[in-house]
C-alpha cells in the first residue's frame, strides 16, 4: 500500500509539473528553446544518420529475438557499435546546432560506418 501511495504521489506531481510548464511556456513569449537556422544539407545528413541508427537497432533486435546472432562476442561487438552510434548522433546534433559542417560530416560518416558494420554483423548467421 505504501508503494502505491508513493507511485500515485509521483504521478500527480508529474502531471502538476506538466500543467505548470504548459501554462508558463506560452507566457514567456515563445518556445522554451529557440530553433537554430540549419543548413538543410546538414540537417538532412543528421536525419539520415538517425534513420541509420534506428535501422541498425531494429536489425540487431530482430536477430537477437530470433536467436540468429552468430555468437555472444558478435552480440557484444554489435552492441558497442550501436551504443557508440547513438552517442555520436547526439554529437552530430550538437554540431548541427552550432552549424559546424566539418564535425557534422565527420560524425555522420562515422555513424554510417558503425551502423553498416552493426547490420552486417547482426545478419551474420550462426555456423
Amino acid at each position: 500500500m505504501i508503494g502505491r501511495r508513493n507511485h500515485n504521489s509521483a504521478a500527480y506531481l508529474g502531471v502538476a509539473l506538466i500543467a505548470v510548464l504548459w501554462c508558463v511556456a506560452p507566457a514567456s513569449g515563445g518556445p522554451i528553446t529557440t530553433p537554430h537556422a540549419h543548413d538543410s544539407e546538414l540537417d538532412h545528413a543528421v536525419h539520415d544518420a538517425a534513420h541509420a541508427v534506428d535501422e541498425a537497432w531494429e536489425v540487431f533486435h530482430q536477430a537477437a529475438l530470433s536467436g540468429t546472432l552468430a555468437s555472444p562476442a558478435i552480440q557484444t561487438q554489435v552492441e558497442q557499435y550501436l551504443h557508440e552510434s547513438r552517442t555520436l548522433l547526439l554529437d552530430a546534433r550538437r554540431a548541427l546546432d552550432q552549424n559546424d559542417r566539418e564535425t557534422v560530416e565527420r560524425v555522420v560518416e562515422r555513424i554510417h560506418t558503425l551502423t553498416t558494420n552493426a547490420i552486417e554483423l547482426s545478419r551474420e548467421q550462426k555456423r
